[in-house]
């Protein structure tokens, strides 16, 4: 949440923060005709902190031999690597994520299960390689970040931040709070209906009125205040300080809220917060995924006799895309070829 309001206030006055960068995400599938299969990955990207944040990627912890690398320009622009290995014999399952082996949530990484079929038939032996990249729900805040946010960026379009009167900035500064609120809303509410289902509406309507009310307590003068101080690393710190203590605020108020009018206990309230904070990081991974571009390309033994593969070249079948077209909706990788008797 400290990142997305210090990002917010950054917008708002036209000043830029250092994101999560674009990751490049390369795989290269040898499908062996003992159907062990040889994964080999490669991860880039300009930002360190995409590797150490967001999607779950292949560790030492996931069961994968890995190599990190830097590379450095002329210019002294680094871009971090990961190169990472992962050998599966016939009778172990191919992966379903990047989770490591002890993470209590590999359910809110990128899900892709993965399977290889062998059929046998009169004119050869047929590997059938599937994969399916599981739609991550996005539409919904979508839509919200449209009414909230995007209308009201559009009535500046045109228009230095930097020179906007003071009402101005801050009227732009509610749209990303009010946003920011509404997912902060749309978690609890996922989160109430999983471990709270069959409680009348009228005990989550409280809890939704607690914590819209709460957005308001935002100081914005004090804010737009401190996003005029000119050392940068004294801005970055004072604005993070004041969004996280917002957030801490928003989960107090959320939590007393439960406890007034859910009735819920200590054990009670951390399950719920667990689930709460499973769909913020889920929410988050999903955005991050976003700007990321993917190369799948798998080799098979055989010929290749038919794929949805966007190229194929002898025994490779490639497919190339981006983090946008897993959001609401599956995308399936298919490949299946024959190896004569």
């Amino acid at each position: 949440m400290a990142r997305q309001i210090q990002t917010a206030l950054a917008l708002a006055l036209g000043i830029s923060f250092l994101l999560l960068g674009c990751l490049e995400r390369k795989e290269h599938i040898l499908v062996k005709e003992d159907a062990t299969v040889v994964i080999e990955a490669n991860f880039s990207t300009e930002s360190i902190n995409e590797l150490l944040e967001g999607d779950a990627i292949p560790s030492i912890q996931a069961g994968w031999l890995t190599e990190d690398s830097v590379e450095e320009d002329d210019e002294g622009k680094k871009t971090f690597h990961i190169k990472a290995q992962g050998f599966f014999p016939p009778d172990v399952d191919l992966p379903q994520n990047y989770a490591a082996l002890d993470d209590i949530n590999p359910d809110v990484y990128l899900q892709f299960p993965t399977t290889l079929k062998i059929e046998q038939r009169d004119d050869g032996t047929y590997y059938h390689f599937y994969r399916k990249y599981e739609r991550r729900s996005w539409a919904h805040l979508e839509i919200l970040k449209q009414q909230l946010l995007n209308d009201p960026l559009k009535e500046l379009e045109g228009k230095d931040l930097k020179d906007l009167a003071k009402n101005d900035r801050t009227k732009l500064l509610k749209a990303f709070v009010d946003f920011e609120s509404a997912k902060l809303v749309t978690f609890a509410r996922k989160a109430f209906l999983e471990v709270m289902p069959d409680l009348p509406q009228d005990h989550w309507l409280y809890v939704h009125q607690s914590m819209n009310q709460f957005k308001n307590n935002l100081n914005y003068d004090r804010l737009l205040t401190l996003m005029e101080i000119q050392d940068k690393q004294e801005r970055d710190e004072a604005l993070e300080e004041e969004a996280e203590q917002w957030e801490l605020a928003v989960i107090n108020r959320l939590r007393k809220a439960l406890k007034e009018h859910c009735y819920l206990g200590g054990s009670q309230i951390k399950i719920f917060m667990q689930r709460y904070y499973w769909h913020s990081r889920y929410y988050k991974i999903t955005e991050d995924l976003g700007d990321d571009n993917f190369e799948i390309t798998v080799q098979m033994p055989g010929e290749i006799v038919v794929s949805n593969a966007n190229s194929v070249r002898g025994n490779e079948a490639t497919w190339k895309f981006d983090g946008t077209q897993i959001r609401d909706r599956d995308l399936e990788i298919m490949v299946t070829s024959r190896l004569n008797n």
